[in-house]
């Protein structure tokens, strides 16, 4: 008996191993992958490149990549133009157009693609003095500290016409539920985590764990974005990644739970001693005679139906909405940079198909006791693909009134936390005795 113990404890400890792998490799990817596509690039932040141009005696230039129609349809008033087509054909410091040698120039496009292209081209060139606008002037938009600008915080035409950067008239109810889903819907949902946690911070039982590891990164995760709201004014990348990364992984450790609860105190699946509920579907059970597991085979159809869903984001547009309003007399900009798009419907749905493949082998080639590993990693692809889907739906759906899919994205989280409480109420005398392992 001992031996049988020790072994359970192996696996057990090789099954935690695994799930620590899979989130410490998924968190680490994304910003391994920014640093390869972005990080390496010389760059500066509207509100940085604003100070560089506005400097006594300044040789920064804002140099618009965009096509010379786009440029001269509208541009940021105080911008040059030079197109990145252009650009590109330029392969020595002495093709560089007068107006632009031995200056610093700061190169923007619509979201900071072409800008990158751009400042990669002519650093590779050996100009030292080049930087590409984060953000492009999606983020540059947000920049502004009020609907009226002066230059570098307005837009121009070819012709001389001057106008202010999109601005949205918000009514007085999208602005009273913006402050309601700022002050009262989102606190609410975390001090609900924070109680549930306390709640289940004893509970020993897999589902009951794997529960309150899901509301932990829920409750981190929305604690970042009230940082980045709070002291970045929502332009960290980095905290806006933590609180992305923290509702994937409780998106995946909510799916394990459901999962292994119902496995554990419904089905019965994979306790060897105890009957499969589903016994009266299949007439006769794996467990007690040589034959395929009905369950088992149903989820060779659930797993490939979810990759094939992962494809839903995979499709999805680009957006390069961005929109200021003003909320109760506060200045506030509305916008979805692209590198969390990037993160959302291109890395989320990747990595869950990567997960879903991963689980559909385990299934199909480990013949000893397979279900283990292939909840974790079918929950760990859901976890990527259901919040993946979650964004790209709000974020189409609103893409041009983004208040709604911020309301709607806090509005889901407090369901969430609020029906875990529910059910854990309702069944509460018997959910929280220890189920076997």
């Amino acid at each position: 008996m001992k031996q049988t113990g020790k072994a359970v404890e192996t696996y057990g400890h090789r099954m935690r191993l695994m799930v620590l792998g899979i989130i410490v490799a998924g968190g680490l990817a994304p910003l391994i992958l920014y640093w390869l596509f972005w990080g390496r690039i010389p760059s500066v932040t509207p509100i940085q490149a604003k100070e560089l141009l506005r400097m006594t005696n300044s040789s920064a230039i804002l140099v618009d990549v965009r096509s010379s129609d786009e440029f001269d349809s509208s541009h940021i008033d105080g911008a040059q133009n030079w197109p990145l087509t252009e650009i590109l054909a330029t392969h020595s410091k002495s093709e560089v157009p007068e107006q632009f040698r031995d200056k610093t120039l700061l190169l923007i496009s619509n979201v900071g693609l072409a800008g990158r292209s751009a400042t990669k081209h002519l650093v590779s060139t050996a100009l030292e003095k080049v930087m590409n606008v984060r953000g492009g002037i999606q983020e540059w938009i947000g920049s502004v500290a009020g609907p009226k600008g002066d230059v570098f915080d307005r837009w121009k035409t070819a012709s001389g016409d001057i106008f202010e950067f999109p601005f949205r008239q918000s009514p007085r109810y999208e602005q009273l539920l913006a402050v309601i889903n700022g002050f009262v819907i989102k606190p609410s949902h975390m001090v609900l985590s924070l109680a549930l946690v306390l709640v289940l911070w004893r509970s020993r039982s897999a589902d009951l764990a794997a529960l309150r590891r899901g509301i932990i990164f829920l409750f981190v995760g929305e604690n970042c974005c009230a940082i980045n709201y709070l002291f970045f004014n929502h332009t960290s990348y980095f905290f806006e990644y933590l609180h992305s990364f923290g509702m994937l992984l409780c998106f995946g450790f909510v799916t394990y739970a459901v999962l292994e609860g119902m496995d554990r105190r419904i089905l019965m699946l994979s306790d060897p001693e105890r009957k499969c509920a589903a016994l009266s579907l299949c007439k006769e059970c794996v467990k007690y005679a040589n034959i395929p597991c009905g369950l088992k085979r149903t989820f060779f159809l659930i797993i490939p139906a979810s990759i094939i869903l992962a494809f839903l984001p995979l499709c999805a547009d680009y957006h390069d909405t961005s929109y200021n309003t003003v909320i109760f007399g506060t200045f506030y900009n509305y916008s979805y940079a692209l590198v969390r798009q990037q993160f959302e419907i291109l890395y989320c749905p990747i990595a869950a198909i990567a997960m879903l493949v991963i689980s559909l082998l385990i299934l199909f080639l480990r013949k000893e006791n397979p279900l283990p590993p292939a909840k974790i990693t079918f929950a760990a692809g859901i976890g990527p693909l259901g919040f993946g889907t979650l964004r790209m739906i709000l974020t189409s759906t609103y893409s041009h009134n983004l208040m709604w899919s911020d309301f709607w994205e806090e509005a889901t989280e407090l369901l969430l936390v609020a029906g875990v409480c529910v059910v854990l109420w309702i069944f509460r005398h018997r959910l929280f005795r220890m189920v076997r392992a």
